[in-house]
Order: C-alpha cells, then sequence, then structure tokens
C-alpha cells in the first residue's frame, strides 16, 4: 500500500503543480504613465450652509487606464436676515504621457467618457444644481478632446436624481505628453426666511459628506445608494 501512494502521488504531484501555476497578465502594448498634478477644491459659503467632501481621487487601476473621481456636498439653509449660498468649486490638471511599450505600435487612440451620479433636492424655496461638468485632453496649446456631463438645476420644490453617462468620445493620438484638466461645481442656494424650512442640497458624495442633520426621514430619496455618487472621468488609451 506504501508503494502504491508513492506512486500515485509521483503521477498526480506534477500535474497539481502545472495546474497552480498562475498564467502571465497580459501588458498592453500602450501605457500611460501619470506626471504633476495639481488639484484644487474651494468651499464659498455665506448664511446657513453646510458643505462636506470635497475629495479628488485619481486612481489607475491599469497601466492603460486612469480614473479621475470628483466628490462633494453643498447645503443652504433659510438665514432670518440674508440670502444663503454654499458651493465646491473642483478644479484639476493632471498631465500624463502616453507611451508605445511594443515597438511594433504606430498608432493608438485615446478616449475619454464622463459619468455623474446624484441628488438634487430643492423642497419649497430653494435651488440646488450641479455643473458644469467637463474635461478637457490637450497636446500643448492643442484641446484634442472634450467631454462634458449635462447640467442639472431643479427650484420651487423640484428634486432629482441624476445618473448621466456622456462618451466616450475618441481621438487618434502619437506617443507624448498630455494634460488633462477638469471642472466640477456643486451648488445650493436658499432666499432669506424667518420661519424654519427644509434645506436645498445638492449631494455628490458618499456617506457621510452630508450630515444627517440637514435632510429628514421623509426627504424624497430616503434609503438611496450613494457609493457610486461624484463626476467621474475615465481616460483610456488603446492599441489601433
Amino acid at each position: 500500500m506504501k508503494y502504491f501512494l508513492i506512486s500515485l502521488l509521483a503521477l498526480v504531484g506534477p500535474r497539481l503543480a502545472v495546474a497552480q501555476t498562475p498564467s502571465p497578465v497580459p501588458v498592453p502594448p500602450v501605457s500611460i504613465t501619470l506626471g504633476s498634478r495639481h488639484g484644487h477644491v474651494t468651499p464659498s459659503r455665506q448664511g446657513f450652509t453646510h458643505t462636506g467632501g470635497g475629495n479628488i481621487d485619481v486612481a489607475q487601476p491599469a497601466p492603460d487606464t486612469v480614473i479621475v473621481t470628483m466628490t462633494g456636498v453643498a447645503v443652504a439653509g433659510g438665514h432670518p436676515v440674508k440670502n444663503s449660498v454654499a458651493a465646491l468649486h473642483f478644479v484639476l490638471d493632471q498631465c500624463f504621457e502616453i507611451k508605445f511599450d511594443d515597438p511594433k505600435l504606430k498608432r493608438a487612440r485615446l478616449s475619454l467618457e464622463a459619468r455623474v451620479i446624484g441628488l438634487l433636492r430643492s423642497h419649497s424655496k430653494g435651488t440646488a444644481e450641479e455643473g458644469p461638468s467637463c474635461a478637457t485632453v490637450s497636446c500643448g496649446p492643442v484641446q484634442l478632446l472634450t467631454v462634458c456631463a449635462p447640467h442639472h438645476a431643479v427650484s420651487c420644490g423640484e428634486n432629482l436624481s441624476v445618473n448621466c453617462t456622456e462618451g466616450p468620445v475618441v481621438v487618434p493620438v502619437a506617443p507624448g505628453s498630455y494634460t488633462l484638466h477638469e471642472t466640477f461645481v456643486v451648488q445650493a442656494s436658499h432666499p432669506r426666511s424667518l420661519l424654519p424650512c427644509k434645506a436645498a442640497s445638492s449631494e455628490f458624495a458618499p456617506d457621510p459628506a452630508l450630515d444627517p442633520l440637514w435632510i429628514s426621514y421623509w426627504e424624497p430619496f430616503h434609503g438611496a445608494a450613494k457609493k457610486d455618487f461624484g463626476f467621474r472621468v475615465i481616460i483610456k488609451v488603446l492599441a489601433d
């Protein structure tokens, strides 16, 4: 029996070793290398207001893909002596280089896609909006392609759930240096009011950016999934 088991392991062992060997991950023939970055988020507040979030996240899940996500919240309620206005202004300049890692590659394409997800609440008197939400890729002084998510605004008791995508737009590119310029704005306002009233809000950020004290349990979008909220731009370079 002992010799039988040894013989069986001798036959099966090499097959197990081969089955457990991980397959190599294919390397894309063209890639993006991130360079210097200048990103800023500027809040502005007047009256009875609240802002939250204000994040710019730049991620590279693959050598040929870059994802930029901007998230923020602006809320404005009634102030007894003046109008209330709250806003977050996002600006990003991201330099990057496109490299042809395969010497046989002669041409490539650059694609740009935008997506915005969030909630706008105006209740009875306030206003809330998002946008402009745009991204532009330039090579030196030349603008190669631009994509903008739709602008949305609500007022006078309107409420809106936003989930919009634009693109992808595609342009042929060569190896070299490029710059992504991106802007995004969330804003809410409310006229002065002596009586207590619900606040208007522009919510484009996951929890807990918006303090629950600013919205009621009976708000129109109670229970909404917010993990993907924000303005997202996807840059991808593809071998042509």
